[in-house]
């Protein structure tokens, strides 16, 4: 049985080479000549990159918030639900509309509520915190691009 240092190393070093053999591939590979990327076919793919970049930044200020929980910032606590929030939705979303599912509409609505309620808790603390900040900013995009479809 491996020890989680064993366990870890190993795991770094299989991740190592897996990068260096697909460099050692690309560089083999004729990129010009690639169709273009799949997501600029997709009609929601705007509203798809706006969602992704908002689960980014919650997943930005999730971390952040356990960070500053763990120094006793209780009020963080609610900043850090309500990205937990958003990172989900955002994931659920990104993920029916890449499907061009016909739930895709009542997603983005659930999605622009949620998103409503994590901007609100993140200007709380966007003038102490730029991570809560750039939530807050990433949430309005996502409310505005999600709003259009």
């Amino acid at each position: 049985m491996f020890s989680r240092k064993e366990l870890l190393k190993n795991s770094a070093l299989a991740v190592s080479t897996l990068s260096v053999a697909q460099a050692i591939l690309a560089e083999d590979h004729d990129h010009s000549k690639m169709p273009a990327s799949p997501i600029s076919k997709n009609k929601y793919s705007k509203a798809m990159m706006s969602a992704l970049h908002c689960k980014l930044a919650a997943e930005l200020c999730i971390n952040h918030c356990i960070s500053e929980l763990a120094k006793g910032e209780k009020s963080m606590a609610a900043c850090l639900k309500t990205a937990t929030e958003t990172k989900s939705v955002c994931d659920s979303f990104i993920s029916l509309a890449a499907l061009e599912s016909n739930f895709t509409k009542k997603i983005a609505n659930l999605c622009i509520e949620v998103c409503r309620v994590c901007e609100a808790e993140c200007k709380k603390h966007a003038a102490h915190h730029q991570v809560c900040k750039d939530c807050m900013d990433c949430c309005k995009s996502c409310i505005k691009e999600l709003s259009s479809i």
